[in-house]
């Protein structure tokens, strides 16, 4: 077992991901979830046909040490202002942690060294991290889908009548896509990575615009 890869995935690590719901606000707003199986069904698709698509892949190929270029490709691929700022603010916290840790710093100061700010995005950061704490590809991807989903479903727990009982089944039910989809993203060559929903980049830009809100993006 990775230790460091667990950490890496904790819920609880201070880079600020309890601020964003990543467009689940708007949906909210929307009706398009409003009870546990609109939010489970939401975050399986949001895993499947946006996240695990391209940051997925992303984090794979910066698992196998292709990090400037998958943080090229995901600073042109991220297009919602709020979504690209979230993903930059987490990415530098990660790193900034990163830096602290006897095993990765001087990985990560390399990285700040090869990799301008504006492309530090958290995917790029945490397939790093994963390779500095020698992580296999697939476990790599468990983790990071695994804590994007504990992500999304925390946001809901916080925004809908949904309990943390039914929090932790919608994430029980979830634990075999997880899997599923970590088999299909490792080794996926980099240009393959993008994710084609406009309705979802639609609800992202629309939750900066909402007039009460919870979350950042």
């Amino acid at each position: 077992m990775n230790l460091r890869l667990l950490q890496l995935a904790d819920s609880a690590l201070p880079i600020g991901g309890y601020m964003h719901s990543w467009g689940l606000e708007s949906a909210i707003a929307r009706r398009r979830v409003f009870d546990a199986p609109t939010l489970e069904q939401w975050t399986r698709a949001w895993l499947r046909h946006s996240l695990g698509p391209l940051e997925g892949v992303l984090v794979g190929a910066a698992c196998r040490g292709e990090v400037r270029r998958a943080a090229e490709i995901l600073t042109a691929s991220l297009s919602p202002p709020t979504i690209r700022r979230a993903s930059l603010q987490m990415g530098e916290q990660l790193a900034s942690l990163g830096s602290t840790w006897s095993w990765s710093s001087v990985g990560v100061a390399s990285f700040e060294r090869e990799v301008d700010a504006e492309h530090r995005h958290h995917a790029i950061v945490f397939g790093l991290l994963a390779q500095l704490a020698g992580a296999a590809e697939r476990d790599t991807l468990i983790s990071y889908l695994h804590q994007a989903a504990v992500g999304m479903i925390g946001a809901g727990v916080r925004s809908i009548p949904v309990g943390h009982t039914h929090g932790q089944q919608i994430l029980s039910y979830l634990h075999d896509d997880l899997t599923a989809l970590a088999a299909d993203l490792c080794g996926r060559d980099i240009e393959t990575a993008g994710a084609g929903c406009p309705f979802y980049e639609v609800l992202c830009d629309e939750q900066s615009r909402l007039g009460t809100r919870l979350f950042r993006s």
